[in-house]
């Protein structure tokens, strides 16, 4: 063997030595010479290919290392496949992570043994803190309605219920006096307001009942086939005596009479105070439309009058228990916003829903849906 050759071999060790110490081989390949040995110039050529990937693929595992996951693998380099792999796994694991800071706690990491179990277990215990946090956000939110129903229960009791027997007593004083004085000429009037503080006192009375039972779940639900033509009716019945007084003209506009899936008594009192509502917010000589239309399986039923409408501040407040609502008809009626609340407590037993559309000073409708018999 020559010394050029010698040379040559030397080199080339020097270039194998600096990949096994895991060092970058930074070497010159144009120094070494052309050997007359074809073997050793193939020799040359397959070390200095081999010093190229392996320059790539030490370029790439420092990236890695360095957290720079984004970094592209060197192309067709067989040192790198499984640091390849080994990027993928590192990309996944670092979406799962940040899926998992944003509160996506059911992520399960797959990555690496201890690794996977370590972070699972932590993912585990954040979820059981987020279910007792949950809960305890559903109690403190039953707790504020809870004690919303009992101010109202309260208010009613205390305000609402007291003012139709206050007036009662006061004309009933009043009655009393004229007899004895033998002042007959206003005893119709004052019948009429007894009529109607005791009518006032009776509504109030069976709303409040009626709530009551359901705020305690023993009212019993019986879906049945109802005749929305025969609730209609009723519900006209019940409240003839308002809208005559109003001249308030009601017109139905069903072309047939449709069943729906409810409780008799549910549906009547939800119909009932409905149409009461519109009555009660309807000047004298306005009109009263109940209208019917079939959506998806349900048959929507809307009760629209032409009277004073509602702010839109104050749409929101109407079917709350906790912000104490009400407001005065357009006889300076009395009301205390029970009425709504229970028709959408009704509704939401039967699978149906209630929503309004109002605008100021040109009337409302409210509208609400059941299941189609």
């Amino acid at each position: 063997m020559s010394s050029e050759d010698t040379n040559i071999i030397e080199s080339l060790i020097e270039v194998v030595r600096l990949g096994k110490l895991g060092l970058p081989v930074h070497y010159d390949f144009s120094n070494i010479p052309t050997s007359s040995s074809s073997e050793l110039n193939t020799l040359r050529k397959e070390i200095e290919s081999f010093a190229s990937q392996y320059n790539e693929n030490y370029s790439f595992i420092l990236n890695l290392s360095k957290g720079n996951l984004n970094t592209a693998p060197p192309a067709k380099n067989g040192f790198a496949n499984h640091y390849k792999q080994l990027q993928a796994d590192l990309l996944h694991l670092t979406w799962q992570i940040q899926q998992i800071s944003e509160g996506d706690l059911n992520q399960k990491v797959c990555f690496s043994g201890d690794f996977s179990k370590a972070i699972n277990k932590m993912v585990d215990a954040l979820k059981e803190k987020q279910d007792i946090s949950d809960q305890n956000e559903h109690y403190v939110n039953e707790l504020k309605e809870l004690n919303a129903t009992k101010d109202k229960f309260f208010s009613i009791i205390s305000h609402d219920l007291k003012n139709p027997f206050a007036g009662l007593l006061g004309i009933s004083d009043i009655l009393i006096s004229e007899i004895q004085e033998k002042q007959y000429d206003s005893l119709d009037e004052y019948a009429k307001l007894i009529k109607d503080f005791s009518e006032q006192g009776y509504k109030l009375l069976i709303n409040l009942l009626d709530w009551s039972r359901s705020q305690r779940n023993t009212i019993q639900v019986d879906i049945k086939p109802q005749s929305l033509a025969a609730v209609i009716d009723n519900a006209k019945a019940a409240n003839n005596l308002q809208s005559n007084e109003k001249n308030i003209k009601i017109t139905c506009t069903s072309r047939q009479d449709y069943l729906v899936l409810a409780d008799a008594n549910m549906l009547n009192t939800i119909m009932r105070n409905l149409l009461s509502n519109a009555i009660k917010f309807t000047n004298e000589g306005g009109e009263i439309t109940i209208s019917d239309e079939v959506r998806e399986n349900k048959l929507v039923v809307s009760v629209t009058d032409n009277g004073i409408g509602i702010k839109p501040e104050n749409i929101g407040k109407l079917f709350r228990i906790d912000t104490n609502f009400t407001t005065k008809g357009t006889r300076l009626e009395e009301g205390t916003g029970l009425g709504l609340i229970l028709c959408k407590d009704f509704l939401k037993k039967m699978d149906g829903d209630i929503w309004l559309i109002s605008e100021e000073g040109k009337g409302s409708t409210f509208s609400f849906s059941l299941p189609l018999a």
